[in-house]
């Protein structure tokens, strides 16, 4: 009787194994889903499902339904539907087991025209650049799942040929906020003045650093906001009317050489990378580049228009000692030697342009010649109005605008200093600090996500950089038209169609498709479908790709499953017919 029991009693532990697990499944997808609500899906899938104790969890139940499905061997036909149930149940959970642990998830991020293989993961890298080897290290990271922690304390060796980089974050911000204040304590010249501007009911104070490109001026309504710092009389002359003309349409390049009081003129040539001689030397200039509206973009250095609003050349410096890079702005002649590095050239070089004697229309321009400010407005046939002193606190007016613009503050040697606060642990505008120790050199800096930042360490500079983690796709996807599609009467999207060119290199494959909000392209298991867009004058579409290789085993597991239902019922009503 006892050996008759026996296998019940083990059907009915695992039976109870079963129960819990699956109220231990229960509970952790709640919990996923309340952390998924707070930090997002990258961080739920790490934390939770992707993590080896939730998939060994669905191992574990995989293994008792197994087991209690062989208590019941040698199988009888009316044990189908109870076989095939189990069976079904068991192949969605290595589904899930083996997409957990080799599914790849991203995004494709392709402006229009252009072709992209790249492929951005959901979890973030840490990536560490050399320039003196130029290899890059990249180490995974999970700052994000853990966005309550604050105070970190992750470290990473890095060799760097002969030597170590010892690399320590030691605090993780996930909704990062910047603070910036700005005194006069600084100990070099770095003029920096803060302005109000009024219209009407519209007010605004703002910062203007003069030897900043990217914060030397703004635009505010119809006028142009600008501040300089001229270092010779002759540049303030030039900003207040008395230009002296370059004659040169891309500007000119001054250069004085070691052990030569003469200074050589070199202007900027139409046809760029090709040596240009010194006359009477043995060095020559290499133009790399010329921009006539400098800024920086997301792919780096770019011209913003073919207005010579901000112009900047650069160009190498070649002779017997070596080669020296140098960057050159017009409008902020001392920005190379604030933020100049050691070169092997002992030659001091300038860059004119006749910009630096124009000022746009309708133009406020604060002008620092020293302690003391000057202005000048433009209106819009260019006529200047020449402020001769600027006090502290007192309103002026702009001529033909009518915008009154007052000086809050202004200090000739300003110390900028930046605050990183956190705001929440919601994971919004990522954030890391990082400490640097090379030697007896040390290096700390803040580094955004999608932003790196440099390290100097002696002689040595690595650059750091926190941002989504890639994956080089089999296959090359261009976008060739993207559109969006509206609804009747309003700018709202009704839905998004790229038309794209797949290309498989290794199988010589290349297919046209249109991709939609419910017609994904499907290659070689892989899925892209149609997630958004990025406005702008190129627009860019953001295609989700999938690639799951646990997918037929779900699929297979749940037609198993329906198979098994459908058997129980049949089996019931011949059962009830035979009673009948």
């Amino acid at each position: 009787m006892n050996i008759m029991k026996s296998p019940l009693r083990r059907f009915l532990g695992s039976l109870q194994i079963a129960v819990a697990l699956l109220i231990a499944i229960a509970v952790v997808l709640a919990w996923g889903t309340l952390y998924e609500t707070r930090f997002g899906t990258a961080a739920v899938q790490r934390a939770v499902y992707q993590a080896w104790w939730f998939q060994a969890i669905l191992g574990f139940l995989a293994i008792n339904l197994a087991v209690a499905a062989f208590e019941r061997y040698p199988w009888k036909r009316k044990h189908l539907p109870f076989v095939l149930a189990h069976l079904g149940i068991i192949l969605i959970l290595l589904g899930g087991i083996i997409g957990g642990r080799f599914g790849i998830e991203g995004q494709l991020i392709i402006p229009e025209g252009q072709a992209e293989r790249m492929l951005q993961l959901p979890t973030n890298v840490l990536s560490v650049h050399h320039h003196a080897s130029e290899t890059t290290h990249v180490a995974a990271v999970d700052f994000e799942t853990h966005a309550w922690v604050h105070e970190l304390n992750r470290q990473f060796v890095i060799p760097l040929e002969a030597r170590t980089l010892h690399l320590t974050v030691d605090r993780y911000f996930p909704d990062a906020q910047l603070a910036e204040e700005i005194t006069g304590e600084g100990t070099e010249q770095f003029p920096a003045a803060q302005v109000r501007l009024t219209d009407q009911s519209q007010e605004d104070s703002m910062w203007l650093l003069a030897n900043d490109p990217e914060r030397f001026g703004v635009g505010w309504g119809a006028a142009h906001l600008l501040f300089f710092a001229p270092e010779t009389k002759a540049q303030r002359d030039q900003l207040l009317g008395k230009p002296q003309v370059v004659t040169h349409p891309r500007g000119v390049v001054s250069v004085k050489l070691p052990n030569d009081s003469h200074n050589h003129d070199v202007p900027v040539p139409a046809q760029l990378g090709q040596a240009v001689a010194i006359a009477g030397t043995p060095y020559t200039i290499m133009f790399k580049d010329y921009f006539a509206d400098f800024a920086l973009g997301e792919q780096g250095p770019v011209s913003r228009s073919q207005q010579p609003n901000n112009p900047a050349v650069a160009f190498t410096l070649n002779g017997p000692e070596g080669t020296d890079a140098h960057l050159l702005f017009a409008l902020h002649p001392n920005f190379a030697a604030i933020h100049g590095r050691s070169h092997v050239i002992n030659a001091e070089v300038a860059y004119r342009h006749d910009a630096t004697a124009a000022l746009p229309p309708n133009t406020i321009a604060l002008i620092a010649p020293s302690n003391e400010l000057m202005a000048v407005a433009t209106d819009e046939q260019m006529q200047r109005t020449v402020f001769e002193t600027i006090e502290i606190g007192r309103a002026y007016t702009h001529p033909s605008l009518g915008y009154t613009f007052s000086i809050e503050a202004y200090h000739p040697k300003a110390k900028v200093t930046q605050h990183i606060t956190n705001r929440s642990d919601d994971v919004r505008a990522e954030a890391i600090h990082v400490i640097g120790r090379l030697d007896d050199e040390m290096a700390e800096s803040w580094v955004w996500l999608r932003q790196p930042a440099e390290l100097r360490l002696g002689n040595e500079s690595v650059v750091v950089e926190y941002r989504p983690g890639t994956r080089e796709l089999p296959v090359t996807i261009k976008l060739s038209d993207f559109r969006k599609i509206d609804y009747p009467g309003t700018q709202m999207a009704a839905g998004f169609e790229a038309d794209v060119q797949l290309t498989d290199a290794k199988r010589g494959v290349i297919l046209m498709r249109k991709i939609s909000m419910n017609n994904p392209l499907r290659y070689r298991g892989y899925s892209f479908f149609q997630s958004s867009y990025v406005p702008g004058e190129v627009e860019t579409t953001v295609l989700s790709v999938r690639n799951d290789p646990g997918t037929p085993l779900v699929y297979a597991g749940f037609l198993i499953v329906v198979g098994g239902i459908v058997s129980l019922f049949l089996g019931r009503r011949k059962t009830r017919g035979r009673r009948r």
